[in-house]
């Protein structure tokens, strides 16, 4: 197990840390990449990064859509949709996708337009749901309000001059958002990590702010890792978002990392506000692990501050894991940014109780936990 986890934290340092900022790219504009074009940049505050088509992937048929694309380097393979909006799967050899995308939903779309369609896989959503009753029309905060629910993006997908498989998906919304969402994918030619430069532009006046907030659904996990800090706002480091808290004896004390452990029949949110910004989830040994860089502005995290939350549902086959930026108050023509790292892990087959948050630490790059 020592051997393992010196391997992992080796292939995290010679990573970007999670914690520390990361480089937005100042060209990925929120439009289709012609293969061979480099399109003007819009208003940003973070240094140029700069991915320049040389070869076009093309779409094809995957998991019953008939439109999806594909980043795939030997080492791991990422699938988006574009008709829903979401990156559908992430694996690599040694792990399968942990993503739910259940076989009901496979190759559907949304049947009502203005609908949420819970398909699961990875998405972004642009507003905190705290303020969605102020623009839902029903005054409620669930569903999402219309102009925010399930609906089709556009996508191109290039292999850079690096030999980086990419995939660039943009969507606009109208009002009262006004704003272009970009999400730009990238594997490198020899990683499995899977890097996602994200940003938001408002585009015309609006009162609501925006933020980056990422959610991952998990099919079935056993457990979800989540970083604590010392002087966390929040009793013992995480505050619960669900009416009941977790089920007594779901909850692990694994030094600076918490272990839920996903119980029968629970359903429960929580939140952190560890600036290291990351989860990890496991089904058997396989392990998914997400780390979100600091944005390029100030501001506060929604649900009093949380950068992190994990909200598990054992009744409904899945669990969330999400990360959130500042709540921001973009401008015309400002561009909130940050960065989500995606990897991919195995636990030893003898692992101990805090073997996850063993892993997570590693993958962040951050040194074990003392004995």
């Amino acid at each position: 197990m020592k051997a393992t986890l010196a391997f992992l934290l080796a292939v995290a340092v010679a990573n970007t840390a999670c914690a520390k900022q990361i480089p937005a790219p100042a060209d990925a504009v929120p439009a289709p990449v012609a293969i061979g074009a480099k399109p003007p940049a819009p208003v940003s505050t973070t240094p140029e990064w700069t991915s320049t088509p040389v070869a076009p992937i093309r779409p094809a048929e995957r998991l019953g859509w008939s439109e999806t694309y594909a980043l795939e380097n030997g080492k791991a393979s990422a699938v988006i949709v574009p008709a829903i909006g979401r990156l559908v799967s992430f694996s690599s050899a040694d792990v399968p996708s942990l993503f739910r995308i259940d076989e009901w939903c496979r190759g559907k779309l949304p049947s009502n337009p203005g609908d949420f369609f819970n398909a699961g896989g990875d998405w972004i959503w642009p507003v905190a749901q705290s303020r969605w009753p102020s623009f839902s029309g029903s005054g409620n905060d669930w569903p999402p309000p219309a102009v925010m629910a399930d609906g089709p993006w556009d996508c191109s997908a290039w292999e850079d001059a690096e030999g980086a498989k990419c995939a660039m998906l943009t969507r606009k919304y109208g009002a009262p958002l006004h704003i272009i969402i970009s999400r730009l994918f990238r594997l490198e030619p020899d990683s499995a990590e899977l890097v996602v430069r994200q940003r938001i532009e408002r585009t015309e006046p609006s009162d609501i702010p925006v933020v980056l907030w990422n959610v991952s659904q998990i099919a079935k996990p056993d457990a979800v890792a989540l970083p604590v800090a010392a002087d966390s706002r929040f009793e013992g480091g995480l505050r619960t978002l669900t009416a009941s808290g977790p089920a007594p004896g779901s909850l692990s004390d694994c030094g600076d990392v918490r272990i839920y452990t996903v119980t029968p029949g629970g359903e429960v949110k929580l939140g952190g506000d560890s600036p290291r910004a990351w989860l990890a989830a496991a089904r058997g040994n396989a392990v998914i692990f997400e780390c979100a860089a600091a944005g390029n502005m100030p501001g506060t995290p929604p649900d009093g501050g949380c950068v992190i939350e994990m909200y598990s549902n054992e009744g409904l086959g899945y669990t969330e894991i999400e990360t959130l930026g500042p709540e921001v108050a973009l401008q015309p023509g400002t561009i909130l940014e940050n960065t989500l790292r995606m990897r991919l892990a195995t636990l030893p087959a003898d692992a101990a109780p805090c073997a996850l948050a063993d892993t997570g630490r590693a993958l962040a790059g951050e040194a074990p936990a003392a004995p």
